[in-house]
């Protein structure tokens, strides 16, 4: 199957075809052909072995927007298949509910509220600091827009996929 991934103002095209051996895939990004050991350890936690390297990745999802931390590194990219990337409608943007949310992208615990109510932030804006697996993560806006609410505060524990902020 085929996907169209944005990675901020980057797009890839991704083809996934599951190999006969378990938990082998071959993947190709932008025409370039890997092959993937790829394992589900828990929840949203993956074993990946690519090549001679050997990565842990927390992938969580909230609608077509995934979040994947891996290497102390935290990345969020919207995945779609090609058809529907293909539709104008699904182009994204601004006007999508859940645009206007941001969500915790694993357990953690609030270190910092980076914003107020009633500020503006730009898209991939940091807006606050959630501490997961002993480092902290910048958690972003996926859009543009004001500060309407926050719901969490610092130390305060927080679930994957749990409202943190909404903006107007």
């Amino acid at each position: 199957m085929a996907y169209i991934a944005t990675l901020g103002d980057q797009t890839h095209r991704i083809e996934i075809q599951e190999l006969e051996e378990d938990h082998r895939y071959r993947v190709i990004i932008d025409g370039e052909e890997l092959i993937i050991d790829g394992r589900k350890l828990s929840g949203h936690m993956y074993s990946l072995l690519v090549g001679d390297r050997s990565f842990t990745a927390d992938v969580a999802a909230i609608e077509d927007i995934y979040t994947v931390a891996c290497e102390g590194k935290s990345f969020r990219l919207k995945l779609l298949d090609e058809r529907r990337a293909a539709r104008p409608e699904e182009g994204g943007g601004d006007s999508r509910k859940g645009d206007k949310e941001v969500r915790a992208f694993m357990p953690g615990k609030v270190v910092e509220v980076l914003v107020a109510v009633g500020d503006e932030v730009d898209k991939d804006q940091g807006v606050l600091i959630v501490e997961a697996m002993k480092m902290e993560n910048e958690v972003r806006a996926l859009a543009s827009g004001k500060i309407k609410e926050i719901r969490v505060s610092p130390g305060q524990a927080v679930e994957s996929g749990e409202l943190l902020v909404l903006l107007e």
